[in-house]
Parts: C-alpha cells; sequence; structure tokens
C-alpha cells in the first residue's frame, strides 16, 4: 500500500493507536489513549504534521490522548459519528470514572457518517458498526488492490468486541461484523483496537464466535 499504517499501544488498558502516513503529507491519528509521547516523537522524526484524529468509538480509552496530539497539531479536527458524542463528553457513558478519572471531551467534532471520506491526503471508506457502542465505526482503506480495515472494538482476533456496556447490543454487533467486515477480501489486513492485527479470512474460519 502507499500509506503506512504504524501502531502505538497507549494508555491504561493498552488500547492500540494507529498512524496512517503517506510520504509527507500530515498524518491521521486514530484512537489516541493517553501517554502518546512516542506518537509525537514518531510524527516529529517523519516531519509529519497532524490532518485528523479520527475515533473507531467514544469509549475513554480511545479518547484519552486527543490533548496530546492537539497539543502536538492544533488545526487537527477530530471526527466521530454523531452517535458517539454523548459517549465523548460524560466520564459516566464513556466508562473513564471506572479509573476514576472523569475525563470528557467538549472540544468541536467533525461528523463521521457511512460511506466515502475524503480527508486530507487520504481516502477511505467508513462502515457503521454500532454494537459495541452506539456509534462505532470501522475504517476501511483500498490501495494498489491491497486492503485494511482499522476495526476498533468491533473484530478482534479470535474475538469480537464487548457488548455489556451502556448503549451495547450484542446481536447488532454480531450482524455488522457479518454483512460489512467478512464481506471484505480474505486477505484484507485488520488493525483492532487492542491485541495484534489479523486477516478477514482468518476470522472467517477460526473465530468461535463468528461460528455459524
Amino acid at each position: 500500500m502507499n500509506i503506512s499504517i504504524t501502531k502505538f499501544v497507549t494508555g491504561p488498558i493498552e488500547t492500540n493507536t494507529y498512524v496512517i502516513s503517506k510520504g509527507q503529507e500530515p498524518a491521521l491519528v486514530v484512537d489516541p489513549s493517553s501517554g502518546c509521547d512516542a506518537i509525537v516523537a514518531f510524527l516529529k522524526s517523519k516531519n509529519l504534521g497532524v490532518a485528523a484524529i479520527l475515533l473507531t468509538h467514544g469509549h475513554f480509552d480511545h479518547l484519552l490522548g486527543i490533548s496530546e496530539i492537539a497539543a502536538f497539531a492544533p488545526a487537527a479536527e477530530v471526527w466521530a459519528h454523531p452517535d458517539e458524542k454523548p459517549l465523548l463528553v460524560s466520564p459516566q457513558f464513556n466508562g473513564s470514572f471506572l479509573i476514576g478519572r472523569a475525563f470528557s471531551y467538549t472540544g468541536p467534532v467533525r461528523t463521521l457518517s457511512e460511506g466515502p471520506l475524503s480527508v486530507g491526503a487520504y481516502s477511505l471508506e467508513v462502515l457503521a458498526m454500532p454494537g459495541h457502542s452506539p456509534g462505532g465505526v470501522a475504517f476501511v482503506f483500498r490501495d494498489g488492490g491491497e486492503t485494511a480495515c482499522i476495526s476498533g472494538d468491533s473484530l478482534f482476533a479470535g474475538s469480537i468486541g464487548r457488548s455489556d456496556f451502556p448503549g451495547s447490543n450484542g446481536d447488532t454487533l454480531l450482524r455488522c461484523i457479518k454483512e460489512k467486515l467478512l464481506v471484505l477480501p480474505d486477505d484484507t489486513v485488520v488493525y483492532p483496537g487492542h491485541g495484534g492485527r489479523t486477516t478477514i479470512g482468518r476470522e472467517r474460519r477460526l473465530n468461535p464466535y463468528l461460528a455459524e
């Protein structure tokens, strides 16, 4: 692919934060949790700005580092699905109260909706993936015959997202995974919100939660 996807493990519960880059174009940062020093150092080392901060969903562990990225790149806009906005502003809904930290993000938010998205130098597809949270999304990048999917907390290697949070729905999550992710090519590389990467083909064959 002409884009590079670089993973950083951040925050109190080891969230995967991804930096999407292409040459010297300003990068995309996906799901920054706290402790973004290595990310900022990486961006500086590559002489990269940040075009946008993209959120797969609004749980605290995917938000805590927004201010750190914004301090480095004040012009970077935050993008999220509108159904996640109640989570962004509420420690009760985003779960940050569980770690004794009442975190909220009340700054401006650009609206993600299902379908094609162009932001900065990047073209991608947004897939609406409710179930783990009301407005969860996945990001699909297609380039040179290759496909990559940043799945957030919907699909993991050998597992799927939890559905016991406020606003979660396990049946909806499974339906979205089967109808929107498993139809991607088998060699699609999946970059989940936690843990190691996988492929769509592997999850179709081996994921016990997706067995018919």
